[in-house]
């Protein structure tokens, strides 16, 4: 109810008050007492949820039935897991819900209630599966699980990664960060998941070499090409 400034009449000190002059000093103070009362003691706590994890940023806001002023949440803060609406009167109410990433919601309320008000929010795209830690090759099973596509990929030494066909030895390759993060809900239409790995570790051929000792320079240089290895400069040593 809004609150009107009713017309209050001026007297001299001493004089009398009329009777419209006193009546309109007591509408005026009945329809303060409306307004006041209008604008409500109660209060609504509500519990935002996706997929069983709490909403945090996530707008909220009760409207009376039958018109009337809005009352928006306070934010959460801290700990808090509920957005609390305060000021809001006896009677019915729309709960009106809207985050990013998904589809907004409404749901009725009744005050006064001690009862939790609880949203459920459904995504209006994919949301983003944790990838980090896990094998290339694991990640993008998991990613094509939710109807996501990868994006460019790289490793730590700024290597491009194939998507179409992933290298051998970058299949086991963990998975260092991703973009868009956890937990983000992103168009599956238009939306890439950019992922960096650790680099691939190129192991090369250990090959261990016979002793050479009490051979001929010939000799030795027979031993090490039947191993794949080759002679280099000698020196003689005389004692």
């Amino acid at each position: 109810m809004a609150l009107e400034k009713p017309p209050l009449p001026h007297v001299s000190p001493g004089g009398p008050v009329a009777a419209q002059g006193w009546n309109a000093i007591v509408d005026g103070l009945l329809a303060l007492y409306d307004a006041v009362l209008a604008l409500g003691t109660g209060h609504l706590a509500v519990n935002v949820r996706a997929g069983g994890e709490v909403v945090r940023d996530a707008t909220v806001v009760a409207v009376p039935d039958g018109g009337g002023q809005p009352v928006m949440s306070l934010p959460l803060f801290g700990a808090a897991t509920s957005y609390l609406i305060t000021g809001v009167s006896a009677g019915s109410w729309q709960v009106h819900v809207r985050a990013p990433g998904f589809q907004p919601a409404v749901v009725p309320a009744t005050v006064p209630t001690d009862i939790e008000v609880t949203v459920g929010l459904t995504p209006a795209g994919a949301v983003v599966p944790d990838l980090f830690g896990l094998g290339l090759s694991d990640a993008l099973r998991r990613m094509r699980e939710a109807n996501l596509e990868p994006g460019l990929m790289i490793d730590t030494l700024g290597h491009e990664i194939s998507s179409v066909r992933v290298p051998v030895e970058y299949q086991n390759s963990p998975v260092l960060a991703q973009l868009p993060m956890a937990g983000d809900v992103t168009d599956p239409t238009t939306g890439r998941v950019q992922l960096v790995v650790a680099a691939a570790i190129a192991e090369e051929p250990v090959i261990t070499v016979p002793s050479l000792a009490g051979l001929t320079q010939a000799e030795a240089a027979r031993v090490l090409e039947q191993l794949g290895l080759r002679l280099g400069k000698v020196s003689v040593r005389t004692t």
